[in-house]
């Protein structure tokens, strides 16, 4: 807890960089390196065969409004 109260004072505490482009860059670039460092994901449900037809994705049903009687 302690450590994350200490990131969080110097997160606040930080004055902008001086050079708003070369941090985004920076940025970036941490972002990119971690994302290709992390391992690739593999699919858990099955994919879908070359010929295979899907079934809808959504069905119509009945109207949601009840109908009124009487009228």
């Amino acid at each position: 807890m302690a450590r994350h109260m200490n990131f969080c004072k110097k997160f606040v505490s930080s004055e902008p960089p001086p050079d708003p482009t070369i941090h985004l860059i920076s940025a970036m670039r941490s972002i990119l390196r971690r994302s290709l460092d992390s391992p690739r994901s593999t699919p858990t449900s099955p994919t879908r065969k070359v010929g295979e037809i899907r079934g809808p994705a959504l069905t119509r049903s009945e109207s949601c409004f009840p109908t009124l009687s009487g009228s």
